[in-house]
């Protein structure tokens, strides 16, 4: 939250002088493709057999997983910080969401 905020007053700082609000709202924008680049970069998801572990997760947020068909099959709340979590899946394809982030694992 503290870097978003900083980074705001920096974007804000830096275009009000010269720029309409547009540029304000595209820099707005800006923003939050940054941050959600950070937190997709930080945050590390590894599936090994039946243990999900999940590191550097910034703030508490939910899990979601869905099978190839689009149905969600889990959810769960999660902790901020580095957590491992046991999971029972049958064989298959599924995408992890957790948040804006989303990544596809195999269960073999």
């Amino acid at each position: 939250m503290i870097l978003r905020t900083i980074l705001t007053l920096v974007i804000l700082l830096t275009t009000l002088g010269s720029y309409g609000n547009d540029d304000v709202y595209n820099s707005e924008k800006q923003l939050d493709q940054i941050l959600q680049n950070n937190f997709q970069d930080s945050l590390k998801v590894v599936f090994t057999e039946s243990r999900l572990i999940i590191e550097n997760l910034p703030t508490d947020n939910i899990l979601e997983i869905y099978n190839i068909m689009g149905a969600k099959v889990y959810t769960r709340r999660l902790k901020s910080g580095t957590n491992e979590y046991n999971i029972s899946l049958p064989k298959g394809y599924y995408i992890i969401k957790i948040g804006k982030f989303t990544k596809k694992i195999a269960i073999k």
